[in-house]
Order: C-alpha cells, then structure tokens, then sequence
C-alpha cells in the first residue's frame, strides 16, 4: 500500500482544470472531528435538546493526541476520514469504522473519540452504547478534549453507563477550567437547570458570557436566548439579535432558528431585509429545525407573513411533526387538525405529497446543527437530557 506523504501536496489536474490540494492525512483526520455531531445539550428556554458542533479545530481537537505522530496513525485515520465523508473514495462507513479502530487500538485519543461516536450512533458498526462509553473513557483518559465532553453527557443522560449527573457536571467544569469554550456554555445550561450542580442562574450567565467572549457559537446563541427568550433575565432584543446573527454566520442551526423566530416576533429589529425572519427560519428548516419548520406554519396560518395560506400551514406541520419525532407531532398535532378542517381530503393529500418532496430534498431530521456542508447524518434525536 502506497504511504500518504505528511505535507501538503499540489498535484496538477489535466489541461484546462485547477490544480487539485491533496492534504495530509493528519489534517484530514483532524476535519473529521468538525463533521461529527456531539450530543444533545440541555436548552434553558426550549425542551428540545440540541446537539453540539464543534466550531473550531482549536475545539474539535484541542491538542496533539498521544501517538499521533506514529505514521501508522496518522494512515489509519486518513484512511478513516477518507471513507466517512468519501474523499477521493466511495463513502464507506464499514471502512471508516474499520480504519479508525485502528488508531484507536494504538492509542490515538482523537480515534477514540470518533470510534465512540460511531458506536453511539451505529455508523459502520452495530450501535452499542455502552461500547460507546467505553472507547469515550478511553479518549479522556488519553487526553481528548471531545471525547471528555461526551462522556460527560452520557453521564447526564444515562446512556451506556449509570446516569450520574454530578459526574458529568464535574467533567465539563474540567474542561470549563481549561478555558473550553464549548464545555462553558454547556456547563451554563447545566446551572440553569440545576442538573448535577446547585441551580445558579447567575453562575450560569456568567458560564453563557465567558464562551460568547470567546467568539463561541454556542456560547453566542445561549446569550442570545438569555437576552430574548429567559423569563428570569432581563431582555434586550437587538444585544440578543446581534449575538445570535453572529452564531447564525457560523451556520449554528440552533441560532438561525432562535434569530428567525426572534425577528418575526420583533420585525422592528431585522436588518434591512423584510423577509429576513422567514429567511432564517427556512434555512434552519432546511437543515432538520422541525422547530422552525413549525414556525413556518405558524406564520402561514395565522397570516403574520403577509397572507394567510392554511394548505401551506398544513405542509409545515407536516413537515416538522417528520422532523422531529414524536415531541413535535405532539406540539403540532393541535394545528394540524386546526388545517384539517379547513382543508379538504385532495387539499391535504397534495400538500402531503409536497412534504414528501420536501423531505426527500431536505432528509435532516433534527440531526443538524450546522448548515455548513460539512453535516453526517448519526440517527434519531436523542432522548432529552433533563426527564
């Protein structure tokens, strides 16, 4: 098998194409890290629970994992990155699995992040999640920033090992500690809820503000929620909008939802655009929001856009009751019978096969937290963290 150099090489296509960037498999294999979806964190305003994307590789891989070096490793996980996202091969997740299990069994911490992940989610191998916890422990114990936060939420949750929310608590305040952005906006919501440590919702702004210091996607939109949406805090909408726009330019799905949602409630405050609520709203649609995706059928129902249309209601109840499992057809059965009585048996049927379309086009089912181009599709949502 022919090695994969180290450096970055510049190979040049036949006449009349660009150049073509062949990158080295360590960075590769570090990218992969940013196409992994972490798992569902606590909300403080909504009860859907949203999974993390790390949004830098600064977050995604914080150091150099034990044995990186090692050219074997760094083969084995450019091989694995390779086959998950079909670089220059056929998308393969058996391979992927196969090739990161590798440099995990070597002792790569970063592999052993990414192994737990497919574990947990049954990508390229059967779904185990205790396996998952396993090689989640082995990745902290090799000093894997990823794989210390999502042993901490299986602790929160109960997945594949007791649930044990001190614990998970008192991991993330380790990498809080550490000055990881990520871990201080989820340890905030953490004090919001109370959930393995005192409820604090001082403490809890203070963790919201230190991540969106740090220019944090997640850190942004928690403050912008806290701003726009919390009961117990003061609101300021246009401080709210600014931080949420800026995790939005991330493609932080979460906050292009809570920003569209935000602006049709105060249009006063959109930026220019008129249409930039329903803008938002769509994109975070397009990317598995079936909370925006409910949104949109609110507006076309009760004609808060402009016209009332009850057959396009009906297509974005549709749509999101698909998106989002059984919370949203529960939230959106209501309006969905509301339609039916308006609608006539061919009028739903018409808008149902549109949904189908749609839903074809756009298969994200609350899966998304980023609309980048760089999202892997990891199976349902999971369970909320706080029961």
């Amino acid at each position: 098998m022919r090695r994969r150099s180290a450096t970055m090489r510049i190979g040049f296509a036949p006449s009349g194409r660009k150049p073509v960037v062949h990158f080295p498999a360590r960075v590769r294999a570090y990218a992969t890290a940013l196409l992994l979806l972490f798992l569902a964190a606590p909300s403080f305003v909504s009860a859907q629970r949203r999974p993390f994307w790390p949004s830098s590789h600064r977050e995604a891989v914080p150091e150099a994992a034990p044995g990186s070096e090692n050219p074997k490793i760094v083969e084995a996980m450019g091989f694995g990155y390779d086959y998950l996202v079909g670089h220059r091969v056929a998308k393969d997740p058996v391979q992927a699995a196969y090739w990161y299990k590798k440099a995990a069994d070597m002792g790569n911490a970063d592999a052993q992040n990414i192994l737990g992940y497919l574990y947990l989610h049954g990508i390229g191998v059967p779904q185990d999640q205790a396996q998952a916890a396993r090689w989640f422990t082995r990745g902290t114990g090799g000093g894997s920033h990823g794989a210390k936060m999502n042993l901490a939420i299986l602790y929160l949750k109960g997945i594949g090992v007791q649930r044990d929310p001190k614990l998970g608590a008192e991991l993330l305040n380790q990498l809080a500690e550490k000055e990881d952005a990520r871990a201080e906006a989820l340890l905030g919501t953490l004090y919001v809820d109370g959930l393995g440590v005192p409820e604090d919702k001082s403490l809890a702004e203070m963790w919201f503000a230190k991540s969106a210091k740090k220019k944090c996607p997640e850190g942004q939109y928690a403050m912008g929620k806290l701003l726009s949406f919390a009961s117990w805090h003061e609101h300021h909408f246009i401080k709210a909008a600014k931080l949420l726009r800026n995790a939005a330019r991330s493609g932080f799905v979460p906050a292009i939802s809570a920003l569209g949602i935000l602006l049709t409630h105060h249009p006063e405050i959109a930026q220019k655009r008129p249409d930039e609520a329903i803008t938002m709203l769509q994109r975070a649609a397009e990317a598995g929001s079936w909370e925006s995706s409910a949104a949109l059928g609110t507006l076309a129902r009760d004609g808060t856009s402009g016209r009332q249309d009850m057959g396009e209601a009906f297509r974005w109840f549709t749509i999101a009751s698909r998106q989002g499992g059984a919370t949203a057809e529960k939230q959106t059965q209501a309006s969905l019978a509301y339609c039916r009585k308006v609608l006539s048996p061919d009028q739903q049927e018409r808008q149902q096969q549109i949904a189908d379309v749609w839903l074809a086009q756009h298969p994200g089912r609350n899966l998304y937290v980023s609309d980048n181009g760089h999202n892997v599709p990891t199976g349902d949502p999971l369970p909320e963290l706080a029961e």
